[in-house]
């Protein structure tokens, strides 16, 4: 398992997620789901699945994820932890805005598990990656029904799994800045690209709530830029309404993958928890590099989402 030490960032500019407007685009259970929230989607890039998940599916997850922060072996492929705990152990150096992509987009990878008491770590955990095989409950959520019939009716054939992340942004933790997830990913720029973001309890702009641009997604590739992490300039979202998405535990949100978005710094002294998964068409091909750096930018040649 991989373990990396983020380095710490710089707070953003409190205008940055302004609440301009709420997320008007939801749809009760998975039953909901019709031509017409298709082409909500389809229009504004996002959709939200009010109560997706039962109370069971939500409690269970959030067990999981508690024990895997807890965890000398979270069975996972990696881990990060939130930029605030190298400072706080001065065991790595904390990066500055000169970094090299690897190393400011990625952090640093450390020799294991921080020499900490497991309760005082897990405060500063900040994602896991690649975790399904070896969590049941996680993966069961992955592969719910009534959402891989919705990725495929918005993907336009059969899809599979490609990326997962358990998002656990801690008391005070980091911003994700605005930017679009398939400037991460080496797949063509007409492939179909769904992200789903589920809210493991109740979510608002306060704790770290999803921001979309609606819409934004059919303007196509934007330049983004190394700063605080791989992101879209700041100076962009000065011209366009922000759009907040407030969710419910067990609540479900439906993403294109070119679609801008962020999440705020968690105000709150309570870790805020979520899952990310990402779907792709079974026939999507890898490109190189290059394909992916002409369209998003020189600068994102080592990112990773």
């Amino acid at each position: 398992m991989k373990v990396i030490y983020e380095p710490a960032i710089a707070s953003h500019a409190p205008e940055l997620y302004r609440v301009d407007a709420l997320a008007q685009n939801a749809i009760e259970g998975w039953d909901g789901f019709d031509a017409d929230a298709q082409a909500l989607y389809e229009a504004d890039g996002y959709l939200v699945v009010r109560g997706a998940l039962s109370v069971e599916q939500v409690l269970a997850a959030q067990k999981e994820l508690l024990a895997m922060t807890l965890a000398d072996d979270p069975r996972c492929g990696s881990m990060a932890y939130e930029g605030t705990l190298p400072e706080h152990l001065r065991r790595v150096e904390v990066l500055p805005g000169g970094a090299p992509v690897s190393q400011f987009s990625l952090g640093q990878d450390g020799a294991g598990q921080p020499e900490l008491a497991a309760e005082e770590r897990a405060r500063y955990v900040r994602k896991f990656m690649d975790f399904t095989a070896q969590h049941p409950p996680l993966a069961e959520i992955a592969q719910l029904p009534g959402l891989l019939a919705v990725v495929e009716a918005l993907g336009g054939e059969p899809m599979q799994l490609f990326q997962e992340m358990a998002l656990l942004k801690p008391p005070h933790g980091r911003e994700k800045p605005w930017h679009q997830d398939h400037a991460y990913f080496n797949f063509p720029l007409t492939t179909k690209i769904v992200g789903v973001w589920i809210a493991l309890e109740d979510v608002r702009p306060e704790n770290g709530c999803m921001f979309v641009l609606a819409g934004g997604h059919k303007d196509g590739p934007r330049t983004h830029f190394m700063r605080r992490d791989w992101q879209l300039c700041d100076a962009e979202s000065e011209g366009f309404v922000s759009t907040a998405v407030p969710m419910q535990a067990g609540d479900l949100l439906l993403f294109d993958g070119k679609l801008p978005h962020g999440t705020p710094i968690n105000q709150t002294d309570e870790t805020r928890w979520a899952l990310q998964y990402h779907y792709l068409p079974q026939s999507a091909l890898k490109v190189e590099d290059a394909v992916r750096l002409a369209a998003f930018g020189a600068e994102g040649k080592d990112v990773s989402c």
